[in-house]
């Protein structure tokens, strides 16, 4: 899928679990997730999740808003947390960058999509794709659909 499908479709969720989620928080803190919620369509327009940013508040605070709103925005609006979705967001970009970058290797790949080290890349691959980051390559240049985990929600 992507970049363009995957930002459209972070809206559609976003909007879909707005009005289920949302009852009862103040006003103060809905206009507040309405901001971050813009911030966060530019943030994933122009890759973002490649910073490495290593805490929930560090992120918070690159995006303009308090850790507590963050939290709030991911657990009623998107329905995980914060890195669960970045680390879902770097995957996506690391798959596309294997597919299109065959010589490129894998520990730069992750480099580029925000992974601090080969390792923490391989074992959030693996657990996201059920294949190493490796594997997955071999496999996307044999076929050009290779699907991702079924519990992709994007």
């Amino acid at each position: 899928m992507c970049m363009e499908n995957l930002v459209r479709r972070l809206g559609r969720i976003f909007s879909l679990q707005l009005k289920r989620n949302e009852r009862g928080l103040p006003q103060q803190t809905l206009r507040r997730m309405d901001r971050l919620e813009k911030t966060l369509s530019g943030w994933v327009r122009d890759k973002g999740w490649r910073e490495p940013v290593r805490t929930v508040g560090e992120a918070a605070e690159r995006l303009g808003v308090d850790s507590e709103t963050l939290y709030y925005y991911f657990e009623r609006r998107v329905g995980m947390d914060f890195r669960t979705w970045r680390t879902r967001l770097r995957i996506r970009d690391a798959m596309a960058m294997l597919r299109e970058h065959p010589d490129l290797p894998v520990a730069e790949v992750g480099r580029r999509a925000g992974f601090s080290n080969r390792s923490n890349f391989n074992n959030q691959f693996h657990a996201y794709t059920g294949l190493t980051p490796a594997q997955w390559r071999k496999k996307a240049g044999m076929s050009h659909d290779v699907p991702a985990h079924e519990n992709d929600y994007v």
